[in-house]
């Protein structure tokens, strides 16, 4: 079968079942994996299809989350508040006190330290964001990171961050992301040197927590960072999913 016919075969198949995989198709056109790779690959250059984990789909059906397309930080904290008050919430009975914890960015986070305030802990962070809801009055001792302060994340990042991380030893670290691809189990964010920052305090951690609500699931993301598996629990709210790995907890309320 000639290249040219394979991609219509393979565009045609993708536009009656919006994803196709790569080993139905090896079946069906009876071709070598390593044919197929290279005509979605053609496809994708061409804007044709989104190459995905095991096969491909179309642009406008899987969007990917990339970081000139991610809301600033100030937008998203508006949305989904009662969710991520119940997930912080949740998670601040994990910290005992005397712990030393790493907050990631992001505005579910930020919401421990409305729970960490009264408590004797030693909190790190690199969110500029989450500083600003620090109380006058908090008996817990805030460290931030230094850097570049990145005003679309309302934090501080890059190189002199990440070396500032190897400083500490965190008893536990709460973390955010973007997205998570439950049929792949990554964690996802939408930069790199994002996504570097969040492996360095997951490097330097005891035990790690994902505090995401529901919105985040079957979301894409540009760089994968962790996997569902790195953390003891993924705190979130209804998911929509019945199936879930044991380690993901669904804060309802009460």
């Amino acid at each position: 079968m000639l290249e040219k016919e394979r991609h219509v075969l393979i565009m045609e198949k993708i536009r009656g079942n919006g994803f196709v995989h790569v080993r139905d198709l090896m079946n069906e056109l009876n071709t070598s994996r390593s044919s197929i790779m290279r005509d979605l690959c053609t496809l994708e250059e061409e804007g044709l299809l989104v190459r995905e984990h095991g096969g491909a789909t179309l642009p406008e059906i899987q969007e990917r989350l990339v970081k000139k397309a991610e809301p600033a930080v100030s937008e998203k904290g508006a949305v989904h508040v009662r969710e991520k008050k119940r997930i912080a919430h949740r998670a601040a009975r994990e910290i005992r006190d005397g712990s030393r914890i790493f907050l990631d960015s992001g505005t579910t986070t930020a919401f421990l330290i409305d729970e960490l305030a009264e408590r004797e802990v030693m909190i790190v962070t690199p969110s500029v964001y989450l500083l600003k809801r620090f109380p006058k009055n908090a008996k817990c001792t805030l460290y931030l990171l230094g850097g570049q302060y990145d005003p679309k994340y309302d934090m501080n990042g890059g190189e002199y961050a990440a070396e500032m991380l190897e400083y500490y030893h965190f008893d536990a670290a709460f973390m955010s992301a973007n997205g998570v691809d439950l049929e792949t189990g990554e964690v996802m964010v939408a930069d790199f040197a994002l996504a570097c920052q969040k492996k360095a305090a997951m490097k330097r951690s005891e035990i790690c927590y994902l505090l995401i609500d529901g919105s985040k699931f079957d979301q894409k993301a540009a760089c994968t960072y962790a996997g569902i598996t790195d953390f003891k629990t993924v705190f979130t709210s209804e998911t929509g999913h019945r199936k879930l790995p044991k380690n993901i907890m669904i804060v309802e309320e009460k």
